[in-house]
């Protein structure tokens, strides 16, 4: 058992602190860049466009061993790692329970920092996913950074994205490659901190798929065992709400079968 909880929170500590958005890179008001915002509003309507978003209520996926299960509607998340961790929490009210081999653990001071990490860690592994549906979001800032090309050698309009008042990390920057034909983002840089000129690391997305009415991403690595590449990724509009209460781990491929 010991061993189960250390290893969330490695992964909490490592992936929480290093992605997603931030809460304090802008603080004053920025003025809009145009010619980014249309980039942006052309990604997103390579993507599908932005019906497709609320057309799909429930989004699952595995990102670095991690299984989620999101309802976007109730904000319930369904969280599993390895063959016996599940967490049931909601990502409003903060509450939840842990399973382990589907006993609940009833130990606060075990069940409790599991169920804290819940929000940060969900919203860290969701942008892996997710990032390319959220560049217009309320506190993102975007400037048109002029041409560039992918690590990979494709031409690209380089976007730089900030934040304000939004996230649970401070501060961060991410620099997006957006293919010249197919207008989809195909490269992200990640920077911990909006003044840094280097960043701390690159990573392409690509293997782009239909997954319901959403056009996701899950190649984050050239090497296919990379575990920052994401699997089982599915998206529908319904699915059976007795999973956000099943107590063990699921067959990722037969619930939505």
């Amino acid at each position: 058992m010991k061993s189960i909880f250390l290893l969330f929170f490695v992964a909490a500590t490592l992936f929480g602190q290093s992605c997603k958005t931030s809460s304090q890179a802008t603080t004053t008001s920025v003025p809009v860049d145009p010619k980014a915002t249309a980039i942006a509003q052309e990604v997103l309507a390579a993507l599908g466009g932005r019906k497709a978003w609320e057309d799909t209520r429930f989004i699952a996926w595995t990102f670095n061993n991690q299984y989620h299960i999101w309802d976007k509607k109730t904000n319930d998340l369904r969280y599993e790692r390895g063959d016996s961790l599940v967490v049931l929490s909601n990502l409003s009210t903060r509450q939840g329970q842990v399973f382990l081999r589907g006993t609940q653990v009833t130990d606060t001071t075990r069940a409790s920092p599991l169920i804290r990490r819940m929000y940060p860690m969900w919203a860290n592994n969701s942008y892996w996913l997710l990032m390319p549906y959220k560049i217009l979001d309320p506190g993102v800032t975007l400037r048109y950074k002029g041409d560039g090309t992918t690590q990979a050698g494709a031409p690209a309009d380089m976007l730089e994205m900030t934040f304000s008042q939004v996230g649970v990390t401070p501060d961060n920057k991410y620099l997006l490659a957006v293919d010249k034909k197919s207008r989809l983002i195909t490269e992200w840089s990640y920077f911990a901190k909006y003044t840094d000129e280097k960043p701390n690391f690159t990573r392409p997305w690509t293997n782009y798929q239909k997954y319901g009415k959403l056009l996701l991403s899950s190649g984050r690595s050239t090497d296919p065992n990379d575990r920052l590449n994401i699997k089982d990724i599915h998206a529908a509009a319904t699915l059976d709400p007795a999973l956000f209460t099943q107590k063990t781990v699921v067959d990722r491929q037969a619930i939505w079968k």
